[in-house]
């Protein structure tokens, strides 16, 4: 670990901090965004910014709070869900006790669809005194501790001189040249972005450059985009490419390039600041957007399980034939629930529940062909069956997760199922010419003999 402590009082360094290592203050755990905010107030004097990253920081961090604002309302909605599934639920139960007779039924329901309109009223009066906006506002004492803290950057003259129109015009042609030999940084923001935003990271990166070489300075340049046009990978080691430090080498200065992640622990270590957890910082900053990036991959996953091993999860009370189900059809499914349950050192686990519909057709087994003993079975049972699915997945995690485009996972097995028989439709065979076996079912026609009153299946002879 670096000495970053000696590095800028000593050593001629600076802090340059891209875009996305300020808004990401927005999108941490309130305790990671009081532990990073610490870090940067220790050496807020040696902070410098790019004009770029001050005009991206102004123009996203509005809407950075207004997610945050949104997530603790969709926070509320898990509850209110569970509250009027428990209510139909309840209710639903009702009804066997009216089939069996018992008296006063719609009394009882009358009552404890009150209670449940008492609790959901109770969920509603809570979040009513404890709106959002106040939540937000409560986390940092009502005062945005990050603004304030650009606002003391802008103070100290700390923002890299503005490009001029002539800088912006010379980097983006430069940048269209290089974006087409893949020539870093920012070749993977072209097929996402357009105009002059998509050469963005071209023009901080221009910024740097000129900064360090017009002032002789070092650099500690502190960035959160790990994607391949910043960083090379080799066997699971992340360097800052190699075609960058070229490039700043020409500026006769030296540059130390690292993740926010490793740039708080540097200050915390260095400013003896309480540490906290790099990795489930980045966890529990990307958790929500992954469970709804792997979803998808996570239930095609497991899809082969469903289609051939559902009996496994189908409740005993299910009318399945004796020969079973051999293929499953997926009719529908859905993400209702994914949550972290656990971590050993770089390894998450997660649990996802799926709720998913099924069908199915089973037969009854009837018999052997004396001639073919190939096995006869009745004309079938269609099924179907609703519940849900809860899927284990494994991922592998450090601090280059990237924030942006992270929709890997290890391993993904189902660990547990409920599914129930929600339809049950027996089919109907038409009968052979002579009609019916009345023994076994079976279709009586010249095939079967019929004609000599004699079944194949079960042997009934008239």
């Amino acid at each position: 670990m670096s000495n970053i402590k000696t590095m800028l009082e000593n050593d001629n360094y600076i802090i340059i901090l891209d875009t996305n290592v300020l808004l990401n203050i927005y999108r941490y755990s309130p305790e990671f965004s009081e532990f990073a905010l610490e870090c940067l107030n220790k050496v807020n004097n040696f902070i410098y910014l790019p004009a770029t990253v001050r005009m991206e920081y102004e123009k996203h961090y509005r809407g950075e709070f207004s997610k945050r604002v949104k997530r603790i309302t969709e926070a509320s909605k898990g509850t209110e869900i569970q509250i009027q599934n428990a209510k139909d639920k309840i209710l639903k139960s009702c009804n066997v006790l009216e089939q069996l007779h018992f008296p006063d039924i719609q009394e009882l329901r009358d009552e404890l669809s009150q209670k449940m309109d008492d609790a959901y009223k109770a969920f509603c009066d809570f979040f009513e005194d404890r709106p959002p906006l106040n939540i937000i506002q409560n986390f940092w004492e009502g005062i945005d501790y990050l603004a304030q803290l650009v606002q003391k950057i802008d103070t100290l003259n700390h923002i890299l001189e503005s490009p001029s129109q002539k800088d912006i015009y010379t980097w983006c042609d430069e940048g269209e040249k290089r974006y087409k030999e893949k020539t870093p940084p920012g070749f993977k923001d072209a097929k996402n972005k357009d105009g002059v935003r998509k050469y963005s990271d071209l023009i901080i990166w221009k910024e740097i450059l000129r900064f360090a070489k017009l002032n002789h300075k070092n650099i500690i340049f502190v960035t959160d985009d790990v994607k391949p046009d910043w960083w090379e990978e080799s066997d699971g080691n992340f360097t800052f490419h190699s075609k960058l430090l070229a490039e700043f080498s020409q500026t006769q200065q030296l540059i130390a390039p690292m993740t926010s992640n490793l740039f708080y622990l540097d200050v915390s270590s260095a400013f003896d600041i309480n540490q906290t957890d790099s990795i489930e910082m980045a966890l529990k900053m990307t958790d929500e957007d992954y469970y709804d990036k792997i979803a998808e991959d996570v239930f095609d996953s497991i899809c082969s399980t469903l289609l051939y091993g559902a009996t496994e999860y189908i409740n005993d009370d299910a009318n399945i034939g004796s020969e079973g189900i051999d293929e499953f059809e997926i009719c529908e499914y859905s993400l209702i629930d994914a949550e972290r349950v656990d971590r050993y050192d770089n390894t998450v686990l997660y649990e996802f529940v799926f709720k998913v519909k099924l069908a199915g057709t089973s037969y009854e087994y009837w018999g052997r062909d004396d001639d073919t003993k190939e096995v006869i079975t009745s004309p079938g049972v269609d099924h179907i069956f609703e519940g849900n699915i809860k899927v284990a997945v494994e991922r592998e995690a450090d601090i280059f997760i990237d924030f942006e485009d992270d929709n890997s996972f290890a391993n993904a097995e189902i660990i547990d199922g409920n599914l129930e028989e929600t339809e049950h439709n027996e089919r109907i065979e038409e009968p052979g010419e002579f009609g019916y076996c009345p023994d076994c079912g079976t279709p009586l026609d010249i095939e079967n003999d019929g004609g000599n009153g004699f079944c194949v299946n079960c042997a009934w002879n008239h």
